[in-house]
Parts: structure tokens; C-alpha cells; sequence
């Protein structure tokens, strides 16, 4: 519900009252309120805003005055069923853009945050821009320059050099994942991520306390900071074994997508001595794999155990047996990068940072198990799959 999230903006120098009716104006002009809408009571406005019944009366008759609002004897205040023509001065909408940078947005991670940041912002009385940058694409700097733009919110695997444009412009900007390369200038930006590193380590950690010794650590996109940390959370929790991952173990992909885990499922099975387990990027990625497996006559988890990242699956990907994965918040990511973004706008001087949203839950399914007994090492002396005969 939009009267859940329902706050004044206290940091413009105005009459409460006033506050309210411009509010209240702006909700119905983007239409969060809709024509012929009941409005809650005044006594509940009052304890949902923690203001006096004369403030909340004097906001609400401002806008009946401006034919915004209409009273029912009995029933209660409601949107007016006709709004006021031109000759009303209505301020236009304020727009955030959300912008999806390098990636796909079919997953179910992406998909919730969409759908979360649109709810916070059109709570706020914001309308909502959706954009996507591909990949090697020129910096589309004019967007920072529209005049409805109230703030940006960068979503995926964040280019540094379009970043940097928005902040040149004084333009509130929040990043969700992290950049696209390394950069010194992180302390200056506002950005939610999830600690994959971590993740990564439990994820290893679960395969190595079943037994597992050969374990292949498959992420990407190649070359960035996500797959930098996957990988270095991969090695701590083999390092806490006392164990040395051979660097034929590492499989860096182009994107983590379903169809480059169906890819390098080839490349991991048609080895000689292949592994027993793999920690898989994204479930995405995982089910690739898990399906280039069934076809090569490779059963999980009897031939080999599987674990991937995220707990959300969309976009008509297979997904059966039920897989082993760590679960991902991308509610609460959305939620903290729409508090971050309103921060700025409320005061452009305000600190940034980075907060990292904590997952620590394997959401156990079908595809991990105890390692077979008897294999030195955990490594299955098997004869290379041939592909003629697939």
C-alpha cells in the first residue's frame, strides 16, 4: 500500500499543511491516486504523519479548493472523479531513471528489483524510466540532462566511464552490483551490492563438507569485479582445507546465462579427469550446466553435485531437479538504493558508501550430495566423453 511509505518532505522550508496538499497533488497528477479514490481518514493521516487534525484539514480543503479533492457527508474524502483543466498550474513529474547496464534483465533477481524500485519511487511521487545499455555502447550522457530527471539508479554490471559523466553533472546517482572494472573512486559513490565473496566461500564450503575435493568454480562475465570475487571467496574456502584448486578448475565465461552454462558444460564433462562437484556463478549458469550433463549421460547429483548463486529462476529456463543455491535480496537491495537515492536529492552534500546486503542461507534442493566413497581425492577416473556420440 502507497499510504505505507506515505511521508512529507520536511526539508523544503514550507507550512506543513502545504506540504501535504502538494504531496497529495503530485500523487493524483502522476496518478498513485486515481480518480474517485478514497482517502484515508483525517485521524488516520493524523497518526500516519504525526501532525495535527488543523494541518491535515487545511491540506486536504486547499486541494478541494483547487477542485483536486472532493467531500462526501458521511463517506469520507476522495479524488475527484474530473481534475482541474490547464488553467490549474501543476508542477510536471520528477523522473528517476533506472538504467540496466551490461546485462540481462530476465532473471528473477533483476525482475523483483525492478518491481521494487518502481514501487518506492511512484510511492514517492516520482514516475519511472526504465533503460537499458548494452554493452559497448557510447555513454547516452543526454539523459542526465533531461530536465524532468530527478536521479538515477544504475543496475548490473555498472560502466565506470558512464558513472563519471553522471557525476560531473551533480546528478543523483545509485548504483545495485558493482563497476565493470576496478576504480579508486568508490568511496565517492553510493552503491548496494551483496557479499559475493562471502557467498561464494559458503557455497564452496557446503561442496567441500560433502566430501569434495576436485570442485570447478565457473562465473563471469570474464574479467570483472563480481567474477574477481566469486573466485576469491572459491580459493579462501579450499584454502581453509588446506587444498590448492588446479587452474584448470577455473572456467570464466562470457556472460551468466543460460545458454554459456549449457556451453562450458561441454568443456567440464569431456575432461578426463573431471570434477565432482562445480560452484556455478548464477542458478542460471548451474541449470546450463546441469542440462549439457543430462545429455552426455552425466546424472546429478549421482555423477556430480552442483550449487549455484542467487535462488531465483525466470525466463523459461528448466530448472528440474530442484537445485541447491544461495538465496539473493533483491527487495531489500532495492529498497536501500532508493533510500540512498532519495538522500541525495534531499541533500546533495550527503555522505556515500557502499552497503553490502548479507546472504549467508543455502536454500538446499536436489542437486548437492555426499561425495561417493572410494575415489582418492574425490576425483573420478572417467575416459573422455566423445562428442560424435552424443
Amino acid at each position: 500500500m502507497i499510504w505505507n511509505k506515505f511521508k512529507l518532505d520536511t526539508a523544503k522550508n514550507l507550512p506543513l499543511y502545504r506540504l501535504l496538499a502538494d504531496r497529495l497533488r503530485q500523487m493524483i497528477v502522476v496518478g498513485s491516486l486515481a480518480p474517485g479514490e478514497k482517502l484515508p481518514s483525517s485521524r488516520e493521516l493524523q497518526k500516519l504523519l504525526c501532525v495535527s487534525a488543523i494541518t491535515i484539514e487545511s491540506g486536504l480543503n486547499a486541494l478541494v479548493a483547487e477542485g483536486f479533492l472532493c467531500r462526501r457527508p458521511r463517506c469520507g474524502t476522495f479524488v475527484a472523479e474530473t481534475l482541474p483543466g490547464a488553467g490549474v498550474k501543476i508542477d510536471p513529474p520528477k523522473c528517476i531513471y533506472a538504467i540496466f547496464s551490461n546485462m540481462s534483465v530476465v532473471s528473477g533477481y533483476w525482475f523483483l528489483v525492478l518491481g521494487e524500485l518502481e514501487r518506492q519511487f511512484r510511492a514517492a511521487g516520482y514516475q519511472v524510466c526504465f533503460r537499458q545499455q548494452e554493452a559497448g555502447a557510447p555513454v547516452p550522457v543526454e539523459i542526465s540532462l533531461y530536465r524532468d530527471c530527478a536521479g538515477i539508479v544504475l543496475c548490473g554490471y555498472n560502466s565506470l566511464a558512464y558513472t563519471c559523466e553522471i557525476q560531473k553533472r551533480n546528478m543523483p546517482v545509485v548504483l545495485i552490483g558493482s563497476l565493470d572494472t576496478e576504480s579508486d573512486s568508490e568511496e565517492n559513490l553510493d552503491m548496494v551490492v551483496h557479499n559475493d565473496r562471502e557467498r561464494a566461500m559458503i557455497s564452496t564450503a557446503h561442496l567441500l563438507d560433502l566430501g569434495h575435493r576436485r570442485i570447478a568454480c565457473v562465473t563471469g562475465p570474464a574479467h570483472s569485479k563480481f567474477a574477481a570475487k566469486q573466485k576469491a571467496g572459491f580459493l579462501d574456502a579450499m584454502r581453509d582445507y588446506d587444498l590448492v584448486p588446479d587452474a584448470a578448475d577455473y572456467f570464466d565465461i562470457p556472460d551468466l546465462e543460460y545458454e554459456d552454462g549449457v556451453k562450458v558444460g561441454y568443456e567440464i564433462f569431456c575432461r578426463r579427469n573431471r570434477p565432482t562437484a562445480i560452484f556455478a556463478g548464477n542458478d542460471r549458469v548451474a541449470i546450463g550446466i546441469i542440462a549439457t550433463a543430462e545429455k552426455l549421460g552425466f546424472p546429478v547429483p549421482e555423477e556430480f553435485s552442483i550449487i549455484g548463486c542467487g535462488g531465483l529462476i525466470l525466463g523459461g529456463v528448466p530448472h528440474t531437479p530442484a537445485l541447491t543455491t544461495t538465496v539473493s535480496l533483491p527487495e531489500e537491495s532495492a529498497r536501500i538504493a532508493a533510500e540512498k537515492l532519495f538522500r541525495q536529492i534531499r541533500d546533495p552534500e550527503a555522505p556515500r558508501g557502499t552497503t553490502v546486503v548479507r546472504v549467508s542461507t543455502i536454500s538446499f534442493g536436489e542437486t548437492t550430495m555426499v561425495c561417493r566413497s572410494g575415489i582418492p581425492g574425490g576425483i573420478v577416473p572417467a575416459e573422455p566423453v566423445r562428442l560424435a556420440s552424443v
